[in-house]
């Protein structure tokens, strides 16, 4: 189990910093967004974003998780090229109808978003950029599964620093405003996916395989609509919030959300990046129910530190990035956010058990039934709340949804969870946040410490509540003695990246 839990850090380090540079650039890019654009374009901004996202999930229909399942399969060993070349092909089918669909009813749409038909040849980009990603997730996915995790830093990598560049040109020489963001946007996809598809050429067979693709999209079916419903999950809080407040509600929100979404665009993806081939790798293992729980628990661990970081010093974090007043009020989005990303990191393990069952099914069903209370809980709380009420309305949804998951997941293929070691780590993380915003108050140096020293504290804390195991204790010692030297992080560091992809 050491030796599969180094290969996922492995796999994590790389996977985490292509995300980081994707976060970096985000941070970099928002001052100047915010310089650039008013409060209200911001929130159109965070509107027209989550619709991308909309078209992503709606017309992609995650063929790519399909592939995923399906390319480690005993069964499929000497198909995989023809599979791959089949889900490229789907794909692009794919990608060519949304494409015409936005097309046609681009000014309608605008007018139902915006109030206006101002971007509707923005929306046409957007429908273009949503259709090579579908594509590109196979590839990208590709490139997981054979863990070609530098390949993959590298596209990605390619892909943020034109991105950076052309946005940077398009507002600041340009003049543009949000037409020139999605242009360049456009111009970095359309490399990034070139790039992916020519480093796949020669895991593809031009062979169609139409009897897999079927079992496929069987597998992926009874997701196609609640594909609908997820999206609705993930982004029903700004949708309500342009409709039941104002563009400028959805700024504030969009500017909190996207702070503490960094937990999950560098920690929560980049690990399970990494570890779902693996989760799907171990099935046959006799050990994997074992590894499975240690996943839960050290995982929330891990994301916990962060969580608690971010939380704490939020208030400094959005004063240090958004130069406008109007948006300040966002460090009080974040928190909310974070313990919600931790509810949605706990419910995508407990999915481990229904999807290697395969049981989509009921998957379709309870996000059904979550994202019709999220868009209730919406509903209920902006009116009243606003930013507020929508992030506490998608904390309570996570929630629920990491209950009922669990619930089900268990009955189906019991793992046995160290759930009181996560219910400890929750509460004393949700501790140490309120203690620390106890603080928001006092001068800045005096703050700065004292915060620290609540982050600081986490592990110490957990020490003290007998939450490690004696094995445990002693693995954080001989990781320490590794890495307390500076001097040998280079070793390190290569001893890590040494290790083979014949695991």
């Amino acid at each position: 189990m050491l030796q599969t839990i180094k290969t996922i850090l492995k796999g994590s380090l790389i996977y985490s910093l292509g995300n980081i540079s994707s976060k970096l650039i985000g941070l970099i890019l928002m001052p100047i967004f915010v310089a650039n654009l008013t409060i209200s374009e911001y929130g159109t901004l965070g509107i027209l974003e989550v619709t991308v996202q909309i078209l992503i999930s709606t017309f992609g229909l995650g063929i790519w998780y399909a592939l995923e399942r399906w390319y480690w399969d005993k069964n499929n060993i000497d198909k995989q090229k023809s599979i791959y070349f089949t889900v490229i092909v789907f794909s692009s089918l794919i990608a060519i109808i949304l494409f015409f669909v936005v097309f046609s009813v681009s000014s309608s749409l605008s007018f139902l978003l915006f109030d206006n038909a101002k971007y509707s040849y923005v929306l046409i980009l957007m429908a273009i950029i949503a259709g090579l990603e579908i594509i590109a997730m196979n590839p990208a996915t590709l490139l997981r599964l054979k863990n070609r995790s530098t390949l993959f830093l590298f596209s990605i990598t390619l892909k943020l620093v034109l991105m950076l560049g052309f946005t940077l040109y398009f507002l600041l020489i340009k003049g543009k405003k949000i037409e020139g963001i999605y242009e360049a946007q456009l111009i970095a996809e359309v490399v990034y996916f070139l790039f992916l598809l020519g480093s796949s050429v020669k895991d593809i067979e031009f062979k169609f395989d139409f009897r897999t693709l079927t079992e496929m999209i069987n597998y992926r079916l009874p997701l196609v609509f609640s594909s609908v419903f997820i999206v609705l999950l993930s982004f029903t809080d700004r949708y309500v919030l342009k409709f039941l407040g104002s563009l400028s509600d959805v700024g504030v929100y969009s500017m909190g959300f996207k702070l503490a979404n960094t937990i999950k665009v560098i920690i929560v993806s980049s690990v399970w990046f990494a570890l779902s081939p693996m989760i799907y790798k171990m099935m046959d293992k006799p050990d994997n129910k074992r590894f499975y729980s240690k996943v839960m628990t050290y995982f929330t661990f891990g994301v916990l530190i962060f969580v608690i970081a971010i939380s704490v010093f939020g208030k400094e974090i959005v004063y240090l990035v958004a130069s406008k007043p109007e948006y300040r009020e966002a460090f009080k989005i974040i928190p909310i956010i974070s313990f919600a990303i931790v509810f949605g990191m706990l419910k995508d393990v407990a999915l481990t058990g229904l999807n290697i069952t395969k049981r989509t099914r009921i998957i379709a069903i309870l996000i059904i039934i979550i994202s019709i209370l999220n868009l209730g809980l919406n509903i209920l709380f902006v009116p009243y709340y606003n930013s507020i009420g929508a992030a506490s309305a998608t904390l309570i949804s996570q929630l629920m949804f990491f209950i009922l998951v669990l619930g089900f997941s268990q009955k189906v293929y019991n793992i046995p969870y160290e759930l009181k070691k996560i219910g400890v780590l929750i509460i004393t993380g949700i501790f140490l946040v309120i203690v620390g915003n106890l603080f928001n108050q006092l001068y800045l140096p005096a703050r700065l410490v004292l915060k620290l020293l609540i982050v600081v504290s986490f592990p110490f804390l957990l020490y003290f509540l007998k939450f490690f195991e004696q094995v445990e204790i002693q693995g954080i010692k001989a990781a320490w003695l590794k890495w307390r030297n500076p001097f040998f992080w280079k070793k390190n560091i290569k001893e890590l990246m040494a290790l083979d992809d014949k695991n």
